[in-house]
């Protein structure tokens, strides 16, 4: 089967897995979720390079645009920062944190940057607290905006997250935020044991909103 086909297989096994959250704020934006994808005439070289290298995998959802969904193939991740950049076929990308948005190219309005080093420790340690999270994001003039954000880091409850096959117990973190003028809240699904983040739902500014993002296993090529 053609590499790309085996992706789409991917992301339509996937979407209805998104649902699986007990979490009561979060269920219904992701067990709404279509079986949709999104595509690109002609794959973009680095993402069918990060496909043939077997890079991990995510499936994501703009829920502002909740008929899209696409698979994201890790590109690169920098040994000096951490961040991970993560590409679609069509060329955008997610730069991720450990797990947690830190940059958006190719949506509009990107996100340019994002400051988490309050935010993760608590999330990953699991713990309860406050955090800054500052936000640079392109405006609606072009320019860059950094905000600041006051938020508090909490335990919500304990969900099953299907990783592929295989059920894995998560503890669900939100982070409540806080700023002049915007205010939202992020959840993530942790596992105990590693700190890893599977499951997430993120806002990425005012005009992007919300991302919701999950680990996928990528079947073998036979």
């Amino acid at each position: 089967m053609h590499a790309l086909s085996r992706l789409v297989i991917c992301a339509l096994c996937a979407a209805p897995l998104l649902g699986c959250s007990s979490d009561p704020q979060t269920q219904k934006q992701l067990s709404a979720l279509p079986l949709m994808r999104k595509s690109a005439p002609e794959p973009a070289a680095a993402f069918l390079a990060a496909h043939k290298a077997g890079a991990p995998a995510v499936i994501a959802v703009q829920e502002t645009r909740p008929e899209v969904i696409a698979v994201f193939l890790r590109q690169a991740l920098s040994d000096r920062s951490g961040v991970g950049t993560w590409i679609t076929a069509d060329g955008s990308q997610l730069m991720f944190e450990d797990g947690i948005v830190v940059g958006t190219r190719g949506f509009g309005a990107d996100l340019m940057a994002s400051d988490v080093s309050d935010v993760l420790p608590l999330v990953q340690g699991m713990g309860d607290g406050i955090a800054t999270h500052l936000m640079t994001q392109i405006d609606g003039d072009d320019h860059a905006v950094t905000r600041a954000f006051k938020c508090r880091i909490s335990r919500a409850g304990i969900d099953s997250v299907v990783i592929g096959t295989t059920p894995v117990s998560t503890q669900t973190m939100v982070e409540d935020c806080r700023g002049s003028d915007t205010s939202f809240a992020n959840y993530y699904w942790v596992v105990p044991a590693t700190g890893e983040i599977v499951q997430s739902s993120q806002w990425a500014g005012p005009l992007i909103e919300r991302v919701s993002v999950r680990k996928i296993i990528i079947p073998a090529e036979q």
